[in-house]
Order: structure tokens, then sequence, then C-alpha cells
């Protein structure tokens, strides 16, 4: 590779820099996107100054490195500015009504909860559902959400990854870690027996490559999205359920879902929702969880059976271990959730975000098929000043 090629390299992506950050508006319409704005300005200086040096290294090295660390610092800064060109730049310039909502709410629910790590940013410009990405704390939801409210318990299952990324820095919450921990243990206890068992038993769906896989999948992943969906359980209550059990419906192509030796992100649909029937009983919502079970049961009998080797993966006893092992630590780290009744008002008399989207649906449920949407449009109005004073406070 040629120094003047590289050095050209170089030269492009400070101008990507420095295009970016002229592109950032100067007048911010939400707190949490001032701090978006604050952030995403530093970082680009900084991958401005890291390539200038890296310039430098290609006309002044005395070495025959200088070409190999010019080329790394290029690298490092193209992956930043691209992750704020895709993760930043969207919410900064997609100001709407929309997004000003959407902030007001992720900010009311985030001061709600007590949350230990700055509120994040939201963008109403996703493709792919709801999903957070920690490294620039912004969540990004579909366009249309704001004017819903049957799928807005997904933000807490969003700021759980950001809680898990928080935790596992080491940045305190020491009951959590220690309850993940816990859990990880009880994973790895199970999974141990079940190597063992491959070596001496005749099971043809026990084999070891496929245990091992469900192992190292619940090590890696599986057990930040069971935590994901613990948080969310604590801190929204049965509406976080519901929620799931409405976009499995609508979405899942197989809620058996069993792929070993791939790159299965997530538990399957129909053990997530075990998973959240363990922790509503753990929490005290043992009437949510017979309705939401009732319906699961009669949605799932329409999807077929599980594959081999399914109650490996996802087996009952497991899944209320996990359950029992981290819901509690989110109160014993100080931590408020959601109870039913102090949660559905304010300590001002006025409501809550968690109260609200548990109102509406069992709003749904009661009207579902007669004018549950003009009821909606209704909670929506309460929800927007719900959030705004909930913003306001913060």
């Amino acid at each position: 590779m040629s120094t003047r090629y590289l050095r050209c390299a170089i030269r492009e992506q400070i101008d990507r820099a420095e295009s970016l950050r002229a592109a950032i508006p100067d007048i911010q319409r939400h707190a949490a996107l001032e701090r978006l704005a604050a952030a995403t300005i530093v970082a680009l200086e900084r991958q401005s100054s890291m390539l200038e040096r890296a310039d430098d290294l290609l006309v002044n090295g005395c070495t025959g490195g200088a070409g190999a660390k010019a080329l790394r610092i290029l690298r490092g800064c193209t992956r930043v500015i691209t992750a704020v060109d895709g993760y930043c730049m969207p919410p900064l310039h997609c100001q709407t009504e929309r997004a000003v909502f959407l902030n007001d709410v992720l900010s009311a629910m985030h001061g709600e909860v007590g949350l230990p790590f700055p509120c994040p940013a939201v963008s109403c410009t996703s493709g792919e559902y709801y999903f957070a990405h920690p490294a620039t704390n912004t969540v990004h939801v579909p366009f249309s959400e704001a004017a819903f409210l049957l799928h807005m318990p997904d933000f807490y299952h969003e700021m759980g990854h950001l809680l898990f990324v928080h935790v596992n820095r080491g940045a305190g919450c020491e009951p959590i870690m220690d309850g993940t921990d816990g859990a990880l243990g009880v994973v790895d206890d199970r999974y141990s027996q079940l190597v063992g068992k491959t070596e001496c038993g005749p099971d043809p769906a026990l084999t070891r490559d496929g245990v091992e896989w469900m192992w190292s999948r619940w090590k890696s992943i599986w057990i930040q999205e069971a935590f994901c969906d613990l948080f969310a359980l604590f801190a929204a209550g049965p509406a976080y359920a519901h929620s799931n059990l409405h976009l499995v419906t609508k979405t899942d192509l197989d809620i058996y879902e069993l792929r070993p030796l791939s790159g299965q992100d997530h538990p399957s649909g129909e053990a997530r929702m075990r998973l959240l029937d363990a922790g509503m009983r753990l929490l005290g919502h043992d009437l949510e969880a017979d309705r939401i079970r009732a319906e699961w049961g009669a949605m799932a009998q329409l999807c077929g059976s599980p594959p081999p080797g399914y109650g490996h993966a996802f087996p009952s006893e497991l899944l209320l271990e996990v359950a029992a092992s981290i819901l509690p630590t989110f109160g014993r780290a100080g931590l408020r959730g959601y109870s039913g009744g102090g949660r559905e008002r304010g300590g001002s008399g006025g409501d809550t975000v968690a109260g609200l989207l548990n109102e509406a649906w069992r709003g749904f449920w009661r009207d579902a098929d007669c004018g549950f949407r003009a009821a909606e449009r209704e909670l929506i109005t309460r929800l927007a000043a719900a959030a705004r004073r909930g913003a306001a406070a913060r």
C-alpha cells in the first residue's frame, strides 16, 4: 500500500469527521439530545486529531512500522466515525415532534426506575424494531412507535442492555452483578452435567457439540437477553410480558427457534414467554401471568412443536433459576420497580409511564374488538403530559 494512497484515505476520513461535525444542529430540542450532541462533537474531534497524527507518522515517520501504525489508526477511527454516522446523526437530525415525545417518554422511564447512567437519546428511524447501541448511548425505534403504546414497554428491554453493559464495566450495582454471576453459575452447573451425559447416554439430541453450543450461547448472549427481559418485567410490570406476547405473535416465524451451531442471538420466543411467566409469579403478578399464559397457550397451539434437543436448550427449571437469581437484585441495587398500585400514580398524583402502559394493556384486552384505538389515543395524550413532567423534573 503506497504512502500516497494511505494519506489520501486518511484525509478523506478527516473530511468526513469534519462534515459530520458541521452537520450537528446548534440547538437541540431535548436534554438527552444535548448530551448526545456534546459527546458526538468530542468523539469526532478526537478522531480528527488521531487521523492527523496518523498522517504525521506517514510524513515524518523514521521507521518501517509507521505505515502499519497509521493503518491501524485509520481503521479504528473509521469504525468510530461510521458509528457516529449511523447511530448519532439520525437522532440529532430528526428532531421532530415524534422524536421529542419519545425522548420525553424514555427520560421519564429512566427517572422512574432510577437508572445509574445518563438517559439515552432516542432515534425514531430504526428499520429493525427496537434496539440499543451502548457505545453511543442511543435507543432506536421505528417511526410509527410514537403513535402506539402496546410495544412501548420494549424501551425497558433496550435500557436493560445499557444497564447490563454498565454493570459489566464494574460501574457499581454490585448486587446486580452478583445476581448475574449467580445465574451464570446455574448455567455452568447444568451444562457441565449435560456434557457428562453426552459421553455415556443414548439420547440422539444430546450431542457434545450441541450441548457445548447451548452452553456457549447462554454464557455469551442468551444470559444478556434474559437479563433484559427480566429488567423490563421488573420496571414495567406485566405490560412488558403482554408486549412480548404481542411481538412474538406478530413476528416470530418459529416460536421454538433452535439453530444449533449458528449465531442465534436470542432464546426462542416460547422460552422467553416461559421466563416471563416465571418472573411474573416471582414478582406477585399471578393473575396477569394466568391471563397471558392462557392467551399464549392458545396461540402456541397453532405453531407446531419443538425440535429435538429443545428441552436441553431451554429447560423450565433453568429459566426459573435464572429469573430467581437476577430479578431480586434490581431492587437490592436501589432501582425502583413497578408494583401495580404505588407506581400506577406518580408521587404528585400524576400518571407514571409504567402505570399508563399497564393501563393501555388492560384496555386492549377489555376493548380490543371495539374501540381500543380511540382509548389508546387518549392514553397517549396522558402519556405525553406525564412524560413532559418527568423530563422537566430531571
